[in-house]
């Protein structure tokens, strides 16, 4: 594998989130402001670029493996949500950090990571399939991984699911799936103003990454017993498992159907897992710290799991 494709992109996601450390430490955005940028996060950036991503051509030749993939995703990326709460508690997770620990092992970094990665490796048709499996990331996240971080609110998990699912990002997906399967055409500039606002989404996300990291000590990071935890669970245990599951199925003879779904599984823990504890008023230090401890860690491990393929 092209291990340069890894530094050169963790390289780039320690500079953003170094810069969003920076800017808060010599205070140039408030922690006043992290609200805002969340919220701008979510209901305009991320569903540009759900959206954007979906805008595609498709070769029929991909539709099966894409079906399976989606199919797989939405077990493997729900099925980890569901198994890990009892897990965290395994792993002595204090309870009011369990939803944040859970979304942190269970999901993981498909785009900003996975897709490059994909594509370098498995070429176009990895890609495809990889956005494929990132609109069932897209489903589980904004959905039970929403009901997930909510365990601890007021409502102790009981928030309608209408009022989770009928977010912007689930408009997204909609909307995104509507085009993608119809492939009718938009206006060039209606594509461009909608794939420029999803351009921001990565360096804002890791920008706030490293904006909460300034407002605690970086030591506590690495000290943090469930930082590391979910971490571990994030980038060994789950590809691993994956890859026996893998071993087990009957998959098209001659598809990177198998090799797609490990190396994205064996991504950092995600940045939804941030905006999501941000959005809801949960542990955002666990959050960000496991985003950079898996991230710093991932360079290691992710070509040993590419190794057993």
């Amino acid at each position: 594998m092209n291990f340069s494709i890894i530094v050169s992109n963790l390289t780039v996601i320690f500079i953003m989130i170094a810069v969003g450390f920076a800017a808060g430490r010599a205070k140039v955005v408030g922690k006043s402001a992290q609200g805002d940028f969340t919220s701008f996060l979510m209901n305009v950036t991320l569903p540009c670029t759900i959206f954007s991503s979906m805008l595609r051509p498709y070769d029929p030749a991909l539709i099966r493996d894409s079906f399976i993939i989606f199919i797989m995703g939405l077990i493997v990326f729900g099925g980890g949500l569901i198994l890990y709460l009892p897990v965290s508690r395994l792993c002595g997770v204090a309870q009011e950090r369990r939803n944040v620990w859970t979304l942190s092992a269970a999901l993981c970094n498909i785009g900003f990571m996975g897709f490059p990665l994909v594509k370098a490796i498995f070429g176009d048709d990895g890609l495809f399939l990889a956005s494929i499996m990132n609109l069932a990331y897209n489903c589980i996240a904004w959905s039970l991984g929403t009901r997930v971080i909510c365990m601890n609110g007021d409502d102790q998990g009981k928030i309608p699911w209408k009022k989770i699912l009928l977010t912007n990002n689930n408009y997204a997906v909609v909307i995104g799936l509507f085009f993608f399967l119809s492939q009718l055409s938009l206006p060039d500039a209606v594509v461009t103003v909608v794939q420029s606002f999803g351009g921001i989404t990565t360096p804002l996300s890791m920008f706030l990454i490293g904006l909460t990291l300034s407002g605690g000590s970086l030591s506590k990071v690495f000290r943090d017993r469930d930082i590391w935890t979910a971490s571990a669970i994030r980038l060994i245990v789950s590809p691993l498992v994956i890859i026996a599951l893998l071993k087990l199925l009957p998959l098209p003879e001659g598809s990177v159907l198998g090799g797609v779904v490990a190396l994205i599984m064996a991504m950092p823990c995600p940045s939804v897992s941030l905006i999501l504890a941000q959005q809801y008023d949960q542990d955002v230090e666990l959050a960000a710290g496991a985003i950079f401890l898996s991230s710093l860690c991932c360079i290691g491990t992710i070509p040993l799991i590419m190794m057993l393929l």
